[in-house]
């Protein structure tokens, strides 16, 4: 196994919401190697090569992966935060085991706007993603705090084009 253990060390109230916690963590093992490997296989992972990090959501949670350490913000409690440290872990090792079989990225990939996304949903305006307005909803699909799920228009067979590139917009 490449990545043995991730030790969390330090734990606090999450700035962004305070219902939830932030946390520092150490890797046991160097993964600077990695990160544009991880690059390719994360979708909405932000790689910046010069300052060796990639940061991406999971659900809801922003991490960021630095070569020794990681940081995670917008966990639930501790119990959701260990989880997603076994989550991460594995994909680590499994995306190391896989090396050879994953191209590299090496590039920073472009994160979609809130307004590149309004202009794919219907624009109804329907308050059904419980949502005020769906530029609103967008922007919370963007921070990982509404799913395309949430958008009952977008299930209707009359939409089905604008939630499939919605979907590969959300990608990457």
């Amino acid at each position: 196994m490449f990545l043995e253990k991730i030790d969390v060390t330090k734990v606090e109230t999450c700035l962004a919401d305070a219902e939830k916690i932030r946390l520092q963590a150490v890797l046991s093992q160097d993964i600077e190697e990695l990160l544009p490997y991880l690059n390719t296989v994360i979708k909405n992972a932000v790689y910046n090569h010069y300052a060796k990090n990639l940061t991406f959501m999971k659900e809801f949670r922003l991490i960021t992966l630095y070569p020794r350490k990681l940081t995670m913000a917008k966990a639930v409690n501790m119990t959701d935060a260990l989880q997603v440290l076994d989550w991460l872990k594995d994909l680590i090792n499994n995306t190391h085991r896989r090396q050879k079989e994953i191209p590299p990225l090496f590039t920073k990939k472009e994160r979609p706007t809130a307004l590149q996304i309004y202009k794919w949903l219907p624009g109804t305006n329907c308050r059904r993603c419980g949502q005020l307005t769906c530029l609103a909803f967008a922007a919370r699909l963007l921070a990982g705090e509404n799913a395309l799920a949430d958008c009952p228009p977008l299930a209707e067979p009359e939409n089905s084009e604008r939630f499939n590139a919605l979907q590969g917009l959300l990608e990457g």
